[in-house]
């Protein structure tokens, strides 16, 4: 980016997709509206190794790709070391649960969710997806 005193850092940190437009925004010297869910990642390029979110959000339909009559929305959170998603059916109810470990299995291809041994991480996992982005920020 012009300007920039760093340049072509990597950087490991979780950002998400809705961080773009406020990024850009701050580039810019736009002022973004206020109610923008997302954060701007300047501070990252210029900083890719300081601290930042806890946690990226997402949000999907199934089946997938989407149809007026979709049956379930995963809402899935995405720390350094795991993923939580929990399917919600139309009426709010929880219908299924995945939690990976990415020091286990880098792939997502071991569903640690539902495993008494794994149930204290579950539920704060659960707590952390139902306390929001604005609880992930730096």
């Amino acid at each position: 980016m012009p300007g920039m005193r760093s340049g072509g850092g990597k950087c490991a940190q979780l950002v998400e997709f809705v961080d773009i437009y406020p990024t850009l925004c701050e580039a810019c010297g736009v002022e973004p509206p206020a109610d923008l869910e997302g954060t701007s990642l300047l501070p990252l390029v210029e900083a890719p190794e300081r601290p930042w979110k806890k946690a990226a959000f997402s949000q999907f339909p199934r089946p997938y790709p989407p149809k007026d009559d979709w049956t379930e929305m995963g809402y899935t959170m995405r720390t350094e070391r795991y993923r939580y998603t929990e399917w919600v059916d139309r009426e709010r109810r929880i219908v299924a649960r995945e939690l990976y470990d990415y020091e286990i299995a880098p792939t997502e291809t071991v569903n640690l969710a539902g495993q008494p041994e794994h149930a204290a991480l579950e539920e704060r996992l659960a707590e952390q997806l139902h306390a929001g982005w604005r609880e992930a920020l730096p």
